[in-house]
């Protein structure tokens, strides 16, 4: 029972400044006030009483720059939120398990986007929006895929005589398409054969290919780019070959054996990825696609265990056979494509812009879950929103939260973004953007030019020292790193605007969680989210962004030579490649 309820106003008073005294002189009387106040119990990763603050440049810890910010009320309570009432892991457990992986056109994208437009209205943001990019003219949904090998095996009796094949389960396999390919037609069986290495080989089998899986030579391509790649130029070559068949230019007999094959009733193609990851991408072409062009033949890939299965038994003159169903689903267009927009209006500068965001398509092979890339990015940017309404905050410049949509086919919604913004003539009013979207590590720091360093170091200060990794109990602070430029080029959504002069940051994350394990794979799931990070980074985000709405001045905007095009921020995961996925 809280017995202060029933006290008078005075005495109410009386006991805050007694309280208020005892902080002020020691600890003598903290016995009497701790008694009716609750006390805080840290969740994992959280400091309960951090050091004075401090700013983090180049590595180093430094003096905060004396510089107005945001109210240092709102900062604590921002902080308070952050740490004690951060609801990230529930948006990202929505999104994941709820909804799923979330392909550009797709119905589980859709879907994620009008939920997401639910909860910024919930929280109170306003001017929310679906702001449609483009469309595509089919709808690519994936459903249930699976795949079985299957032994067959002979038992020879006493009598000498043999029973009846036996077939046997060997194992489950791991497999994915490239988005917008063909899908089996429920469940299809079938012998498993060795792609014929030349016209006599393919001859000798021939009058066995019908029905049959076709296990490919395994690809000399390293890593998930160059595999994805292998595998849309052997969609692309048996597409050019029926259209050359079609017209007459080309006779099936002069066709090279893969092109040859697909007129043989084959029941489809199975390629080996380079380790235990299935990755996947989309077929070269996705964007022109209509239902009367839909491709026809069905290509896995599969896990690299599950190849050495199938071609060890095949060399050793086994019966081997695999069982492979893929429901893969088109929908006739044309289908509208959007970025999600919400805000929180500036009570001073309303037309000068801070953008907060992060990607909310995904890829969508099956078993992945699109978590940490980038469920992880959107729930981030989601529980800044959140947090900054909770707190009561009032920027003085207009904070924008996007959620961009077809980032992976090419930063596709940034890009038609920005070229709205210029078309509008309004590309001036945006301060910066900011990107989360390096998986389930937390925000460990921006590259920052000279003129942008001080600004940033002192938005961010607040959030240092606030946390730490559970794993080695270090401090998850932000650090500012100085570089010559910011560069054009990189591989998410900040490029598109540092395309077009104005600052555009990836947050670079730092931690201990993998990030190409889970990328574009099926292991994307969210028991990779870490969320002593994730909170930490929403946090991050939801202070800077105060900070610099209510800073005396915007970010200086970087000057570049004529041509210039500066250094690559992530050439791991540089994009741009529309037609083939990124």
């Amino acid at each position: 029972m809280n017995h202060n309820r029933f006290r008078s106003p005075a005495s109410r008073r009386m006991m805050s400044c007694a309280c208020s005294l005892a902080l002020l002189a020691g600890t003598a009387f903290l016995p009497a006030c701790s008694s009716t106040t609750k006390t805080k119990v840290a969740p994992p990763g959280v400091t309960l009483a951090p050091q004075a603050a401090y700013a983090v440049v180049d590595g180093k810890e430094v003096a905060v720059p004396v510089i107005a910010m945001g109210s240092p009320k709102t900062v604590k309570k921002i902080l308070e939120l952050g740490k004690y009432d951060n609801q990230v892991m529930d948006h990202l457990t929505h999104l994941t398990t709820k909804i799923g992986p979330r392909l550009t056109g797709s119905t589980r994208n859709e879907q994620a986007r009008q939920w997401a437009a639910e909860q910024f209205k919930s929280w109170g943001l306003v001017n929310v929006q679906q702001n449609v990019w483009g469309e595509i003219p089919t709808r690519f949904d994936r459903g249930p895929t699976h795949g079985t090998i299957f032994l067959k095996t002979e038992r020879r009796n006493e009598d000498g005589t043999t029973s009846d094949p036996q077939e046997n389960e060997l194992r489950k396999m791991e497999l994915t398409t490239l988005s917008w390919s063909a899908g089996t037609s429920g469940p299809v069986k079938g012998p498993v054969y060795k792609m014929p290495k030349d016209d006599a080989a393919y001859a000798a089998m021939k009058d066995k290919l019908k029905g049959a899986w076709i296990l490919m030579d395994r690809p000399s391509r390293e890593g998930m780019r160059g595999l994805r790649w292998q595998l849309g130029d052997d969609y692309r070559r048996r597409a050019d070959a029926r259209t050359r068949v079609a017209d007459g230019s080309r006779k099936i007999e002069e066709l090279p054996v893969l092109e040859r094959m697909a007129y043989d009733g084959v029941a489809g193609y199975i390629t080996a990825s380079r380790d235990e990851r299935v990755w996947t991408g989309a077929i070269p072409g996705w964007r022109d696609l209509d239902l009367s062009k839909l491709p026809t033949d069905v290509h896995v890939q599969v896990r690299m265990s599950d190849y050495d299965c199938l071609n060890s038994r095949i060399a050793d003159g086994d019966n081997v056979t695999v069982e492979i169903s893929a429901e893969n689903n088109f929908v006739a267009g044309p289908i509208k494509c959007a970025n999600v927009i919400a805000e929180i209006p500036g009570t001073k500068y309303p037309n000068e812009v801070i953008i907060m965001s992060g990607h909310i398509d995904s890829w969508d092979g099956p078993g992945s879950q699109g978590s940490t890339d980038n469920g992880t990015g959107t729930s981030v940017m989601m529980e800044s929103a959140r947090l900054l309404m909770a707190a009561g905050a009032k920027p003085e410049r207009t904070i924008r939260f996007i959620l961009w949509d077809g980032e992976e086919q090419g930063l596709l919604g940034s890009a038609a973004y920005v070229k709205q913004l210029q078309e509008a003539g309004t590309l001036e009013t945006i301060v910066a953007c900011f990107v989360d979207d390096g998986g389930t590590n937390y925000q460990g720091g921006i590259p920052a030019i000279a003129t942008q360093r001080d600004l940033l170091a002192a938005a961010t200060a607040p959030v240092n020292g606030q946390f730490y990794d559970t794993a080695d109990n270090k401090p998850l602070n932000v650090n500012i790193e100085v570089v010559e430029t910011l560069g054009t080029g990189g591989g998410s959504d900040h490029a598109s605007f540092n395309r077009a002069g104005v600052p555009g940051f990836y947050w670079k994350e730092i931690g201990r969680a993998d990030y190409g394990y889970g990328w574009h794979t099926q292991y994307d799931t969210l028991a990779l989210a870490i969320p002593e990070y994730l909170m930490q980074s929403a946090t991050c985000s939801a202070v800077t962004a105060y900070n610099l709405a209510c800073a005396p001045e915007r970010l200086p905007r970087e000057i570049k030579k004529e041509g210039e095009q500066g250094s690559e921020e992530r050439p791991r995961r540089n994009r741009g490649q529309q037609n083939s996925g990124s």
